[in-house]
């Protein structure tokens, strides 16, 4: 018995495996690699897949399963989070495409119908390749990533009015009332969407839990998955979008992060076979001929498109360091783009010609989308970009002094749930502080709430100038974005090389170029939070603090070399700006000179300073301990003092 299809998937992934194991040798992203296999095994290349449309098929579904996660990592609370970009700063990118690339088409003898459309065509950018990259490089949940993830996100929901356009632009025939009623019926939708979200589904899922069935909970999410998307799709929205819906829905629910476990491991799986079914579409044969022409369209087509995408983010009030890591890896054509391209080709707008000059475009755009993400970091590098950056980001939005800027302050960068936890702790404390964020919303809601906190960019000297970071007391980077997070470190240590910077990082491979670039703590949430449960367990038992300092090290020791001259931060009481007071645990040995002796013959307070606070003799605990009680082996003292005071209470300790 034959199976063709079979076969087919096997030649994809095969392929696949090998083409895109030598691209991540090379250090290049691997969805490159997917796009190269599909151009080489396609029906345009070594032809060997007999059944194309199946394995776009999956590929479709692979695109549903990466929306729907994106929905439900995104949640509607973030969603509200971003009301600024999506309807200023996406509409003001997808507006400036259509409007200049119209007015080119105009000038160049171009009706004005299809000038239109090839706006539309080039205003659309890629989600699933800009998803993918910034989840490979950890800036998801960045400030830029937000933002493109917003732009991406009504870019998606213009396909619906433009699919609905099509037979207007072709006609010449630009009516507006269907455009309005396909419109108010999207909008339609979404409320629908918003009021199960709220209503409906959390209380099915409940139900669901209850019967404590995995079987019937998958299945169910993934009813609830196929349904909206399907519904959605009914109603005039594509299936990518409705799949993105279906996550926002599930997002409220408690068990999102469980419906995220079970789906992803499908989701990565068939999202690879979408970008090999695209590169499917490439025709060599039509490249190598045209390749200068198709050239000079690209490097106009990504030069125009990151301006005109970097130009609406800077228009909407966020900084150009901002705008240029949002805007450049916006400039690409996306999937959407070949839906209205179908679209009008079957309408006869666009001859066979443009079909595939448009198509070779956009793919090589998708497959240089990793080099100008990278070149967006190089351009922030050139001294010139970060000047004018500076300069933009100082009258851009602060309305202090630098005179009215508070001393022996905390500066806190980045005001998400880290930097709002330590600012609560802060105030209760009565320690000043200074916030920096680069949402403009954001920085609108906190300071109606009378918090200290100002519009600005960290990684630029000019703003940590301006926010007084020469006289700050500790600086603390809570930031989502790995690459603003080292420049952010980089000019705070060139204008003060003392002071504490603690910074705050996802993953362990970032750990040792920010200790390089002058980081003085990095706290990794890849483990951090486990070794802090285990400090604690330790610390429940009255596990002296070196015992408990030890077993840190012997795990970091294992896998975390660069903690070993790393030493633990000590529980301290600051007292004022001048005097912070310490405590630390130390344990008897059997072979100390002080076991056997009073309190009061060692003279721990007389010759260094120190107090005992109590004595932990195992089941017993003595609180302020008199001059004549007496050390035995094993008593763990608890000490208190300076740091100066500790360590010479250590060396009487060891040496008595």
């Amino acid at each position: 018995m034959q199976h063709p299809f079979l076969q087919d998937l096997i030649t994809v992934y095969a392929f696949g495996v090998v083409i895109v194991y030598f691209f991540r040798r090379l250090n290049q992203s691997a969805m490159a690699g997917f796009l190269i296999t599909g151009v080489l095994i396609g029906p345009h290349g070594l032809g060997l897949v007999s059944s194309v449309h199946s394995v776009e098929v999956l590929a479709e579904a692979g695109i549903m399963l990466l929306l729907f996660s994106v929905g439900i990592e995104f949640s509607l609370r973030k969603f509200s989070q971003m009301r600024t970009v999506f309807w200023r700063a996406a509409p003001l990118q997808v507006l400036s495409h259509v409007a200049v690339v119209s007015l080119l088409a105009s000038y160049a003898g171009i009706n004005i119908g299809l000038g239109i459309l090839l706006g539309l065509l080039v205003a659309l950018s890629s989600t699933a390749v800009v998803l993918r990259l910034f989840v490979e490089r950890g800036e998801s949940d960045s400030l830029h990533g937000r933002i493109t993830l917003g732009i991406l996100i009504f870019q998606d929901f213009c396909i619906v009015p433009g699919i609905l356009l099509l037979p207007m632009l072709g006609s010449q025939q630009l009516g507006w009332m269907p455009l309005f009623l396909a419109l108010a019926k999207a909008v339609a939708i979404i409320v629908g969407v918003l009021f199960a979200a709220r209503y409906f589904f959390p209380r099915l899922l409940h139900q669901i839990t209850l019967t404590q069935s995995r079987e019937l909970f998958v299945i169910t999410c993934i009813l609830m998955f196929l349904g909206t998307a399907w519904l959605t799709s009914r109603a005039g929205l594509s299936l990518a979008l409705g799949s993105f819906l279906a996550g926002l829905i599930l997002s409220e629910s408690e068990y999102s992060h469980q419906i995220f476990a079970e789906i992803r491991p499908l989701r990565d799986s068939l999202n690879s076979l979408f970008f090999i079914s695209v590169g499917m579409l490439v025709n060599p044969s039509f490249v190598w001929p045209n390749l200068w022409m198709l050239a000079g369209l690209i490097v106009l087509l990504v030069v125009s498109k990151g301006a005109l995408s970097a130009g609406a983010v800077l228009a909407s009030g966020f900084p150009l360091q901002t705008a240029l890591l949002a805007g450049l890896p916006l400039a690409q054509i996306g999937e959407f783009s070949f839906v209205l391209l179908n679209e009008a080709t079957e309408l006869g707008m666009v001859p066979a010609d443009w079909y595939q000059i448009i198509l070779s475009c956009a793919i090589i755009t998708m497959i240089l989308s990793p080099a100008l993400m990278s070149l967006s970091r190089r351009l922030l590098s050139m001294s010139m970009v970060s000047r004018v950056a500076g300069s933009l980001a100082v009258r851009s939005g602060h309305g202090q002094e630098p005179s009215e800027i508070i001393r022996d302050h905390v500066l806190i960068c980045g005001f998400g749930a880290s930097g709002r936890n330590i600012a609560r702790v802060l105030k209760e404390n009565a320690i000043p502080y200074l916030i920096l964020e680069l949402n403009p919303q954001l920085v609108r809601e906190s300071r109606s709430n009378n918090e200290p906190i100002l519009y600005g960019d960290c990684t630029e000297p000019l703003i940590l100038e301006h926010v007084g970071v020469r006289y700050a007391r500790a600086m603390v980077l809570a930031v989502s974005d790995p690459f603003s997070t080292g420049r952010a470190v980089s000019a705070a240590r060139s204008l003060n090389r003392e002071v504490p910077i603690l910074v705050r990082t996802k993953y362990l491979s970032e750990i040792d170029a920010l200790y390089n670039l002058g980081a003085s703590e990095v706290v990794a949430e890849e483990f951090e939070a486990s070794i802090e449960l285990l400090t604690r367990i330790l610390r429940l038992y009255h596990v002296p603090r070196a015992r408990v300092a030890e077993e840190i090290k012997n795990i970091r020791d294992q896998r975390y070399e660069i903690f070993r001259e790393r030493r633990l931060t000590v529980p301290r009481l600051r007292l004022s700006s001048e005097l912070e007071i310490y405590t630390e645990t130390f344990e008897v040995p059997p072979d100390s000179g002080v076991r056997g002796r009073r309190v009061a013959e060692i003279g721990l307070h007389e010759r260094a300073g120190t107090l005992i606070l109590g004595i932990i003799r195992s089941r017993e605990t003595l609180s302020n301990p008199g001059p004549n009680d007496t050390i035995h082996t094993g008593d763990r003292l608890v000490l208190s003092g300076t740091k100066e005071q500790l360590d010479r209470a250590r060396q009487i300790l060891e040496c008595s």
